[in-house]
């Protein structure tokens, strides 16, 4: 490649879960689009277990995601303070290194470049600098890297953490289901729970999560947890043979979905992302097929109505948020969880973690029991920076479950 190219198509700076996801919807809509994915790692994706709900799919986008899907499950379980539900919705896993082999596979071609351990310097609406001098030029540049780090202090209300250790068992694991939070486990450093996938019968990924003020985490003592819950569940011989360690912002304010514009931005630096769960897969496939089915002189006002669309929803998340992380004491937050999961139907429950969850379903998930020690005056005080949202909807809402 010269120092100066012809122009592409698209440039995907990142090479995680939005530029593939992007790659693949372009690829399937626009099978002769010039695309180049620029990666400052070695390799594609990182070292991650993306998971999602089977709603969160759209009938539409089914055809190109699927070849992504490594593990499937027909429900799950959940068991926090004490009570245990199994949520009959499918749940679907993907590993980095499946999710990397996908990509590379289907964008791999004389119409796609995926560069990696290659650092971008500097970004415009249409061209990339690299660090080894090289500019790549394109109709339209994405910038996909992550979250900001620069992000103000105080919208981070706090952080879901884990340490992640991908065992290997030498006798079966006692659940067919995955555990989405198992809290049996001290409360201590905020709401903590297990969780846990089961790939087969002897090979598990077990996290311990954390919803925290701090966004520290000590490895040594999530292992010290893992090996006392495998010890209880009757699995006393097992190996490590993979880990993996993540630390995500849970913002109560800041960067709505698509406030970034005019500059394309995806994934968590677009605030395409579910503030209230960490969960980005739903949202990333959305804008991912609006990117590939829009003309690229018009996706700046598509991703802005599509962040429109959303932003009431992202508001009501950071409100979720404040609750957790500012109105409630560490020991009592499990209070949270139980009733969200107590209270509310499967359709409910799909929803919510799609993103796509009406004015009755937020209604619903606030009004009842407060969780113990939340101070009235303070939720009522945090509620109301919820109020647009709540009030806007309610007109919509009426005719139907708004997209």
């Amino acid at each position: 490649m010269n120092s100066e190219t012809g122009p592409l198509d698209y440039i995907l700076v990142g090479g995680g879960l939005q530029s593939g996801l992007m790659g693949l919807a372009i690829r399937h809509h626009q099978p002769h689009a010039r695309l180049a994915i620029i990666e400052q790692g070695p390799q594609l994706a990182g070292n991650h277990t993306w998971s999602f709900h089977a709603g969160d799919i759209p009938t539409e986008c089914a055809e190109w995601v699927e070849p992504l899907v490594e593990s499937r499950w027909p429900s799950y379980d959940i068991l926090v303070g004490g009570r245990k539900r199994t949520i009959n919705l499918g749940y679907r896993s993907i590993s980095s290194r499946h999710f990397a082999a996908v990509i590379t596979s289907k964008l791999e071609t004389d119409h796609c470049q995926i560069l990696t351990s290659t650092m971008a310097v500097e970004l415009t609406h249409n061209s990339v600098t690299l660090r080894d001098g090289r500019k790549l030029n394109a109709t339209a540049v994405f910038d996909n890297c992550g979250p900001i780090r620069s992000e103000h202090p105080s919208h981070a209300g706090g952080y879901q953490k884990f340490w992640g250790f991908e065992v290997e068992l030498d006798s079966d694991w006692p659940f067919a289901n995955p555990f989405v939070m198992d809290d049996r486990v001290d409360q201590g450093d905020g709401f903590r729970f297990f969780y846990t996938l089961p790939f087969d019968r002897r090979r598990v990924l077990l996290e311990d999560t954390r919803f925290s003020n701090s966004p520290s985490i000590n490895r040594e003592e999530c292992l010290g947890n893992i090996k006392n819950y495998l010890q209880q569940l009757g699995c006393p011989g097992w190996r490590i043979i993979r880990e993996e360690t993540g630390v995500l912002p849970m913002p109560t304010a800041g960067s709505l979905p698509g406030s970034g514009l005019p500059t394309l931005q995806g994934g968590y630096r677009g605030g395409w992302f579910h503030a209230a769960t960490g969960y980005s897969f739903a949202m990333a496939v959305a804008v991912a097929e609006i990117v590939a089915k829009t003309p690229t002189h018009e996706l700046g006002e598509a991703l802005k109505r599509l962040g429109k669309a959303h932003a009431g929803r992202a508001r009501f998340a950071r409100f979720l948020n404040r609750l957790l992380f500012d109105l409630v004491k560490p020991q009592k937050r499990y209070q949270i969880f139980r009733r969200f999961y107590s209270v509310l139907g499967e359709n409910r429950i799909a929803r919510f973690y799609s993103h796509r969850f009406s004015f009755f379903d937020a209604f619903r998930i606030v009004v009842g029991m407060p969780p113990g020690g939340l101070r009235p005056i303070n939720f009522l005080r945090s509620f109301v920076a919820s109020r647009k949202y709540l009030e806007k909807k309610a007109s919509v809402c009426v005719k139907g479950v708004p997209t």
